[in-house]
């Protein structure tokens, strides 16, 4: 009987790498390599007749001269020699086999994959791919894959392509974030997106999810198992590849399979109280907001800005995605003339291109703002007058401080390098849109759970 993706990701001891090369450029050279800088903690082996050793690795002739089953093994051989070698590994006893090897359906070479997917029938064993860009497992420190080296998180990354999950990896870390697992799924001739939702709602590393997909094999499966995440209270935010019928056409040359309806498949979403995305950014920021600030549902909102332009635009989509941002009562008028801030009575609060971080920061650090709001947003522009560095240094001393949740929008020269160092401290957005979109689906998302 074949093993659970779980059972098959569990405690991971060894891994080998099928065509572990020693050659630069080489798909086995690219795998094996990142498995070695990743530091998997199990024992790492070869197997490529043409080598004795490859990146000081011993290489092996075949996998039945291996000192143990691997628990996993990578294939990065060609196309027409993947099925035997995912033969072989059944037959010993391995219980996952991640091909990276591509030339199969999605090169009309469906009788390649048909025998893929029958050996994954017959044999007991589960496979990742093909054309799959490889796994990780972050509590095993295993990154057996051609993608860039990720940071450890809690954020799960599924994708029916390898490149996009690559970028996903790459904007987290961006973000002060990281993932606890990645599935490049390739051509989905076994493991599914499905069963990765049931995967990422059991596992106690991963805290969110997010999705690239492109088709379903079973839509209410990944119905069934996206309310068992929505339950288990991880937000799950879904980026859909082939929306018109151009792209849908471009995903069939791509992974081979057939893209459902979108406005199925964004029916689908919305049961599940899903973020369905437009770009991969407001997938990641989305899910970044999600999960750090899991349970708030906020309603009024303050804005507090040097910039009354950018503290407008992000009062204009606040206020047509529905949100409150009712001026400063007395009260908190009061407490902020005790800074200085003599005619502070507006919302969004504009302290002036001239004002430094500090005062933006001893603002949000009011016990006040927390009787009349739920959350506040720091839209700033750096200027000349502040590195970033210093604007990052004073966040990241003041953020404990804050009176009620912060979230962090900055723009404009420097921005970049502020969000890289600010996103440690609070959660950020790149965009007023995308902070609107944020809330509305975090106003979604914690109506409860759903049976």
């Amino acid at each position: 009987m074949s093993p659970t993706l779980a059972e098959a990701l569990k405690s991971l001891r060894s891994v080998a790498v099928i065509g572990g090369s020693p050659v630069k450029g080489k798909v086995g050279n690219v795998v094996l390599e990142n498995i070695l800088r990743y530091g998997f903690r199990g024992r790492v082996y070869v197997v490529n007749p043409k080598y004795d050793s490859v990146l000081g690795v011993k290489s092996y002739k075949s996998l039945k001269e291996l000192p143990e089953i691997p628990d996993v093994i990578v294939v990065a051989v060609p196309a027409d020699a993947a099925a035997r070698v995912v033969e072989e590994a059944a037959v010993i006893g391995v219980r996952l086999a991640v091909v990276i090897s591509s030339g199969f359906s999605e090169d009309e070479r469906s009788n390649l994959q048909r025998r893929l997917e029958s050996v994954a029938k017959s044999c007991g064993i589960r496979i990742v791919g093909p054309n799959s860009a490889g796994i990780t497992l972050s509590n095993s420190l295993l990154h057996a894959s051609i993608e860039v080296l990720p940071t450890s998180g809690s954020v799960g990354v599924a994708a029916q392509s390898g490149a996009v999950g690559g970028v996903i990896i790459s904007e987290l870390k961006r973000y002060s974030s990281g993932v606890s697992f990645f599935v490049s799924l390739g051509n989905c001739v076994d493991v599914s997106p499905e069963e990765v939702l049931d995967y990422a709602a059991e596992d106690e590393d991963t805290d969110a999810l997010i999705l690239y997909l492109e088709w379903l094999r079973d839509g209410r499966k990944f119905v069934e198992n996206g309310l068992k995440l929505l339950n288990a209270r991880k937000p799950l935010c879904v980026i859909k590849g082939g929306v018109g019928k151009q792209s849908s056409e471009a995903v069939r040359s791509h992974t081979g399979g057939l893209t459902p309806s979108y406005e199925v498949f964004k029916a689908a979403v919305s049961k599940i109280r899903g973020y369905l995305a437009t770009e991969i950014q407001d997938a990641v920021e989305v899910c970044e907001l999600a999960r750090r600030l899991k349970g708030l549902n906020p309603s009024r909102v303050m804005i507090v800005t040097n910039s009354g332009g950018l503290g407008v635009l992000t009062a204009s989509h606040l206020d047509l995605s529905g949100f409150e941002i009712p001026r400063p009562p007395p009260k908190l008028v009061e407490a902020l003339s005790r800074l200085g801030l003599r005619s502070a009575t507006s919302n969004p609060l504009d302290l002036g291109g001239d004002t430094y971080i500090e005062t933006l920061t001893d603002v949000l650090a009011l016990r006040e703002l927390k009787e009349y709001y739920d959350l506040a947003v720091l839209a700033y522009v750096p200027t000349a007058a502040e590195t970033y560095e210093k604007i990052s240094k004073v966040i990241g001393e003041r953020h404990r401080d804050f009176g009620l949740p912060v979230i962090g929008y900055f723009a404009g020269e420097g921005s970049y390098e502020v969000v890289a160092r600010v996103s440690k401290f609070i959660p950020v957005v790149s965009s007023s849109w995308i902070l609107s979109k944020a809330l509305i689906f975090m106003r979604g998302f914690n109506m409860g759970v759903v049976s």
